[in-house]
C-alpha cells in the first residue's frame, strides 16, 4: 500500500457487542461518524480543525485548553456554561437570552459594544467605568451631578 493511499475502515450497525476504538498516531482526515452513541471519548493532543458536530448531546462535556479560533456555536443550550481563562477578544453574542442571571466576574471588555440589549435590573459593582456611555450619556458626569445633590 502506497504512502499517499486511501484505507476506509467502516463499521456499520454493530452496537452490539459494543465496539471500543484506539486510534493512534494516525491521520483520520474527513472521517465521519454518524447515528454513534459516543460517550466517555477522550480527545487527547489532536488536530480537530474544521471539525463539525451537528445535533449534539455534549452535556457535562469538557474541553481543556483549546484553540478556537473563528469558531461558531449557534443554536445551542448554553445553560450553566463556565468559561474560564479564556481570551474572548472579537467575540460575538447574537440573538441570546438567560432565564438566569448571568454573571460576569473580572471582565477586561474595554471599548466593547452593548446594541439593543434589556439591561434591566442589571447591577455594576466595583467596575471601572470611566468612558462608560449610555445613549451616549457619560456615567461618569450623571453620577457626579448625582453625588452632588
Amino acid at each position: 500500500m502506497s504512502e499517499n493511499e486511501e484505507v476506509v475502515i467502516q463499521i456499520v450497525d454493530k452496537r452490539k457487542p459494543k465496539q471500543r476504538l484506539l486510534v493512534k498516531n494516525s491521520d483520520i482526515s474527513n472521517s465521519e461518524f454518524r447515528d454513534c452513541r459516543i460517550v466517555d471519548v477522550v480527545f487527547d493532543d489532536v488536530s480537530l480543525t474544521n471539525m463539525k458536530v451537528r445535533y449534539a448531546d455534549l452535556r457535562n462535556c469538557k474541553m481543556t485548553d483549546m484553540n478556537m479560533v473563528n469558531g461558531h456555536i449557534s443554536d445551542a443550550n448554553l445553560t450553566g456554561l463556565t468559561i474560564d481563562g479564556a481570551n474572548i477578544s472579537g467575540m460575538t453574542i447574537r440573538n441570546a437570552g438567560a432565564e438566569q442571571p448571568l454573571v460576569l466576574d473580572n471582565l477586561k471588555i474595554e471599548g466593547s459594544s452593548f446594541n439593543n440589549c434589556n439591561l434591566a435590573n442589571v447591577n455594576f459593582t466595583d467596575c471601572n467605568i470611566e468612558g462608560l456611555r449610555i445613549n451616549g450619556v457619560l456615567i461618569e458626569e450623571l453620577l457626579k451631578l448625582h453625588n452632588s445633590q
